[in-house]
Order: structure tokens, then sequence, then C-alpha cells
């Protein structure tokens, strides 16, 4: 992700907002038990993107632990995740979500990288014209 990402910004000669990897909705020092409530169930983002005090863009990259225990599908993770993604788009998020599967097999095959981070590039060429950061 960061470097189809910065491939881009270069082969634009164009600064692109901050692409925040690993980054928490909140942010509380007290525990759950000490504060009494739970916060966000899925608090954390794998990329944040701030484009305005409006225009917030989470990208999710969703391994199995998102919708499986083990090796089979939970449709209780799967339910948590959907939910989580819904509190954040009404908390002003909009959220894009990968599947981890899009990923395997890149470190592997120059071929299977290559093709990755061409899809990665438009999909962020397609991001930044939804917000105007790009002409079309």
């Amino acid at each position: 992700m960061m470097q189809a990402y910065y491939e881009l910004m270069k082969a634009c000669g164009k600064d692109f907002p901050a692409l925040l990897p690993q980054v928490y909705l909140y942010y509380d020092p007290l525990t759950q038990a000490e504060r009494g409530y739970k916060l966000f169930e899925h608090q954390k983002m794998d990329f944040l993107m701030i484009f305005s005090h409006r225009n917030r863009v989470v990208i999710e990259i969703d391994g199995k632990q998102h919708y499986a225990d083990g090796d089979r599908a939970s449709p209780r993770l799967y339910s948590e995740m959907v939910k989580a993604q819904r509190e954040m788009s009404l908390y002003g998020y909009d959220v894009y979500r990968f599947g981890g599967y899009e990923f395997i097999n890149a470190a592997e095959s120059d071929s299977i990288k290559q093709e990755l981070l061409k899809n990665l590039k438009e999909f962020f060429v397609r991001l930044f014209q939804k917000y105007n950061i790009l002409e079309r």
C-alpha cells in the first residue's frame, strides 16, 4: 500500500495528503474497566487520510481475522466488522476495504506484485479524483 502510494506521488510530482498507517480513532489512557464503558469497537484503522475537516478516508486491509475463527467463516465476526464500518461512516469517515487475498503472493512473485501496485495506484487516482485532489 505504502509503496504504491509513494510511487504514484513521485510519478505525479505532487504532494498528496499523508497516508497514515495504524491510526487509532481515539486515544484514551483509561482501560475499559476504569472508564466503565466500551469505546468504538474497532478503533484501530489500517490507514487514515484526512482531506479536509469533512473528508476523512479510512482504508482497511481485511485479513481472515475480520471474518473467520481460525479457518471457519464467522457470521458473528463479519457482523461486528460491518457494524463497525457503519459506525465509522456515521462518524463521517468514508471506508474503503481491501481483501487480504488481494495481497497474497505479492512478496513471492514480481508479476503479482506489479499487478497489485497497478491496481492500488488506480484506486488512489480514482480516490483523489473523487475528492478533487487530482483532476479527472
